[in-house]
């Protein structure tokens, strides 16, 4: 079994392949539980998997701890968000976590400078000033219509609330949060490191 991240360790498509045991889910032939150990020889430890007959992982326990890295100046208001959508993903609580992948991608743009009221105006605005990328429209817009349907219940379509559909906007909301803050403080010490160098 391949994982997209440990949630121990944090490690990207680390092998999880020892099934100490499996549970079947109810009723539903397709869907089972397997206890698995990360393959990572520094972590070893392991992972409580829920994972359908094709065999897609839907859901991981523990869910994560989707902590964004101390050294880039992230606001505690955008970390906190980015956790909570993180931790409602992994509970299965989708249009919760996509609610708050919207906030952390407004708070995200409100620092940047887009502060209007509207998330739809902040993105445009965004977009304009090249704040946020061209390319990156699309997806900001999306992220701002699944978050929706979390929070203005008249407009409710729970067939879209998916696993899929919450991880996706959420690798996205990471994506910004790294161009905006990791990026930059990157790229402060490496030109602080260059300065101090002698030619």
């Amino acid at each position: 079994m391949l994982l997209k991240r440990c949630p121990h360790c944090a490690t990207a498509h680390v092998h999880a392949t020892e099934r100490f045991a499996e549970h079947q889910e109810g009723s539903d032939p397709v869907v089972q539980w397997r206890v698995v150990r990360c393959q990572n020889p520094r972590c070893d430890r392991l992972i409580l998997a829920l994972v359908t007959a094709s065999g897609e992982i839907t859901r991981l326990y523990p869910a994560g701890t989707f902590e964004l890295p101390d050294e880039a100046p992230i606001a505690k208001e955008i970390r906190d968000d980015f956790r909570e959508a993180g931790l409602c993903l992994g509970a299965g609580c989708y249009k919760a976590s996509m609610v708050m992948s919207r906030r952390a991608l407004q708070r995200c743009l409100k620092e940047q400078g887009s502060d209007q009221h509207n998330l739809v105006d902040a993105i445009d605005h965004a977009v304009k000033t090249n704040i946020l990328r061209k390319s990156f429209h699309d997806l900001a817009t999306e992220i701002r219509q699944y978050g929706n349907l979390g929070a203005h219940p008249d407009d409710d379509q729970l067939s879209n609330a998916t696993h899929e559909n919450a991880e996706q906007i959420l690798e996205f909301v990471r994506l910004l949060i790294h161009e905006f803050y990791e990026v930059p403080a990157a790229a402060a010490k490496l030109k602080g490191r260059r300065t101090r160098t002698p030619p």
